[in-house]
C-alpha cells in the first residue's frame, strides 16, 4: 500500500514539476514577446467612429459630413475637379472609412466618398449580417449631389474587399472595382473580440452563403491563435482561414460571383500576407473574371505599412512583409492605382450604365 501511495505522489510530484516548468516557459516567452513587441502600434487606439477625429478642412478640398440612411460618412470634393465620376471608398474589419485614401483621391482631383460599413447610425453595431442593400442609399445620395456620377469605382481593404467584391456583383451601377488584400469568398462576419456564428453579409433579407471561421480545426485555433496569444506572440489568422477553408466541402457555393461584375479589377496584394492567402484570392477572382488586373508584390504583407506586427483589441497579429518592403510595395502599387484610375476615369463622359 505504501509503495502504491509512493508511486502515485512521485506521478503527482512529476505533474506538477511539468506544470511549473511550462508555467515558467511560457511566463518567459511572454516577457519575451513584451519586451520585443513593446513598440508596436495598436490598431484602435483611437475610435475610428468618432467623427470629430475627421478634418471637415483640407486645402482645395470640400468635405460634406453624409447623412443619408446607411450612408453614414464623407463626401470629398476637390475644388478642380479633373476627372469623371466618382469613387467609393471603404476601410477594413476595424469599422473605417477608410478617409486617408478617399482624401489622397480628391488631392488628385477625383471626387470621392468616405463611407462606414458598419457601427454607425442606421447600420448594424458590427461586423455582422451587414445588408448590402445599404449601397442603395450611396446610389440615392449619388444620383442627388453628382452631377457626372459615372464612372463608379469602388475600392475595399481586407474586409471591405469582401464587401465590395459583393456589392460589385450585385449592383450594375458600380463600374469597377480596386481590392487591396482581396477576398474571393464570404466569411464569418465579426463581433468584438470574436467571430461571429453568422455571415458577414445579408441580401435581400437571407444570410450570404460564408464560409464559417468556427469551422476550422482545434488543432489549427491552437497552433495559430490560442498558443501565439498565451505567449504574447502574433497571432496566425492565415492558418486559421486556410484550415476554415479545408474543412468546408462546399467552399464553392460560398465564392463571391466576381463573374456577375460588368467593370474591370484591380487586385492588389502582398505575397507575405500573414492575415489570408490573398494571392490564392485574387487568382480565384481573376479565374471567374478575365478583366482583372493582379498585383503582387515581394517581403509585403497585409496592410502596406510598419513591419507587419500589429496589435488590435489587446491581440497582436502578423500581418506580414517587412519595412522595406512593404515600403517598397505601397509606392509600386500606388502608381498601379493612379494608371486604373485615370484609365477609367479620365475623359470619361457621363453616362448612365
Amino acid at each position: 500500500m505504501d509503495k502504491i501511495l509512493k508511486g502515485i505522489l512521485k506521478v503527482l510530484l512529476i505533474i506538477l514539476c511539468i506544470i511549473v516548468i511550462f508555467a515558467g516557459v511560457i511566463f518567459g516567452l511572454r516577457l519575451y514577446n513584451d519586451y520585443k513587441f513593446d513598440s508596436v502600434k495598436s490598431h484602435n487606439d483611437v475610435d475610428v467612429t468618432d467623427m470629430s477625429q475627421y478634418p471637415t478642412k483640407l486645402d482645395g478640398i470640400e468635405v460634406r459630413i453624409v447623412d443619408n440612411g446607411a450612408f453614414q460618412g464623407f463626401h470629398l470634393i476637390p475644388q478642380n475637379k479633373k476627372f469623371k465620376g466618382v469613387i467609393v471608398c471603404y476601410g477594413g474589419s476595424d469599422g473605417s472609412p477608410f478617409f486617408e485614401v478617399a482624401q489622397s483621391y480628391a488631392q488628385k482631383g477625383y471626387e470621392t466618398l468616405s463611407i462606414f460599413m458598419f457601427g454607425m447610425k442606421n447600420q448594424p453595431k458590427e461586423l455582422t449580417r451587414v445588408p448590402l442593400e445599404q449601397f442603395g442609399d450611396v446610389l440615392d445620395y449619388i444620383d442627388k449631389n453628382i452631377g457626372d456620377k459615372y464612372p463608379i469605382t469602388i475600392v475595399g481593404a481586407s474586409k471591405g474587399a469582401e464587401y465590395a467584391l459583393n456589392l460589385a456583383a450585385r449592383y450594375d451601377e458600380i463600374s469597377n472595382v480596386i481590392l487591396f488584400a482581396p477576398v474571393a469568398y464570404s466569411f464569418s462576419g465579426l463581433n468584438y473580440n470574436a467571430v461571429s456564428s453568422a455571415s458577414s453579409w445579408t441580401w435581400q433579407g437571407k444570410e450570404v452563403p460564408y464560409v464559417n471561421i468556427q469551422n476550422a480545426s482545434f488543432f489549427a485555433l491552437l497552433k495559430d491563435m490560442l498558443f501565439p496569444m498565451m505567449i504574447g506572440a502574433p497571432a496566425n489568422f492565415r492558418g486559421l482561414y486556410d484550415a476554415a477553408l479545408d474543412a468546408d466541402k462546399d467552399k464553392d457555393a460560398k465564392l463571391i460571383p466576381a463573374g456577375n461584375i460588368k467593370g474591370d479589377i484591380l487586385a492588389i496584394y502582398g505575397e507575405e500576407d500573414g492575415m489570408m492567402d490573398t494571392a490564392k484570392m485574387a487568382s480565384l477572382i481573376k479565374s471567374q473574371h478575365a478583366n482583372t488586373k493582379v498585383c503582387g508584390y515581394s517581403n509585403a504583407g497585409h496592410m502596406f505599412s510598419g513591419n507587419g506586427i500589429m496589435t488590435e483589441f489587446g491581440m497582436r497579429m502578423n500581418l506580414g512583409g517587412t519595412v522595406e518592403g512593404n515600403e517598397k510595395a505601397m509606392i509600386e502599387s500606388t502608381k498601379e492605382v493612379e494608371k486604373f484610375l485615370k484609365l477609367h476615369h479620365e475623359g470619361y463622359m457621363a453616362q448612365t450604365p
